[in-house]
């Protein structure tokens, strides 16, 4: 018989599931009416434009999807293959294209990431994956993605700010957000 932790460890992440969903439309509503100069407009962080940041979520799904891929093929795949440079180099050299295809990008690399999450069994979600911060439950890269689309459409200064986000969230991962998103990164955090 499997204990009651053990078992959670390999349900369906089902709340952070939908929370990655609703995540996903609050950020595409916001930014569906950008323009291109708009997309070269500064963010909250230093050195990113919003196309770098809307790059970086379709890298990250990507990144997701591919260890979900491997958790399904029973191998631990690399999020990044290329490591942080070639993670930094596909952000760059993706931030300077046209709204239009940001958007397409970000709208294919985030369906691709949940047709993938469709296919992980059940009980398989405690699989590992290797992500860019170390090895963890394929069931926690869904956490991780959830706070990405918040975090950053934050980040994208697109007239969202922290207390707009979703309190179920602000719950969730309010030890993450004091360590890394605290007045000194988001003046309006707290």
């Amino acid at each position: 018989m499997t204990d009651p932790e053990t078992r959670e460890r390999g349900a369906r992440p089902a709340v952070e599931l939908v929370g990655v969903n609703d995540a996903f439309t609050l950020l595409t509503d916001r930014v569906a009416g950008l323009s291109d100069p708009d997309a070269r407009g500064a963010t909250l962080l230093p050195g990113w434009t919003r196309g770098h940041l809307l790059t970086h979520l379709a890298r990250n799904a990507d990144g997701q999807r591919r260890m979900v891929e491997g958790v399904l093929r029973d191998e631990v795949v690399e999020q990044y293959p290329g490591g942080d440079g070639q993670r930094a180099a596909d952000i760059e050299a993706g931030a300077d294209r046209p709204i239009g295809e940001l958007l397409v990008d970000l709208h294919e690399s985030q369906a691709a990431l949940v047709d993938a999450w469709s296919r992980v069994p059940d009980g398989a979600w405690g699989r590992l994956t290797a992500a860019r911060a170390g090895d963890r439950p394929v069931r926690q890269g869904v956490m991780s993605r959830w706070r990405e689309l918040l975090v950053h459409l934050v980040d994208l200064d697109v007239g969202i700010g922290p207390a707009d986000l979703p309190p179920d969230y602000l719950a969730r991962d309010a030890g993450w957000l004091a360590q890394h998103r605290a007045t000194d990164t988001w003046a309006d955090a707290g």
